[in-house]
């Protein structure tokens, strides 16, 4: 279902949920990660545990963002039974299908 400027059809935008998920656990790990970057007074210990949480923050939004737009990394699904309606149409004009339905007459 994409146009012939191979540009996806409006139906192939990233799912608004998991996409609403991500912005929210981007920010609530970057909030914690600030939080605890504030609190660190030069011992190590909250620098550890902000280190940390970037890390996971990091990691789950890339798995969520690979989600969200899991549709547009393969394109060959986009049309369903394109295969299929092609050939269809191929046979419906085909010589021969046309010669056997001439002698059916």
């Amino acid at each position: 279902m994409h146009t012939r400027g191979n540009v996806p059809h409006f139906t192939l935008r990233p799912h608004p949920l998991v996409s609403a998920l991500f912005i929210f656990i981007l920010v609530i790990g970057l909030l914690a990660t600030m939080a605890l970057l504030a609190k660190e007074e030069g011992t190590g210990v909250y620098r550890q545990k902000a280190n940390l949480t970037i890390a996971v923050t990091g990691i789950t939004c890339a798995c969520l963002a690979i989600l969200a737009t899991s549709k547009l990394w393969f394109p060959h699904l986009w049309k369903k039974n394109s295969a299929h309606a092609r050939h269809k149409k191929h046979t419906r004009h085909h010589p021969e299908i046309k010669r056997k339905e001439f002698r059916r007459r």
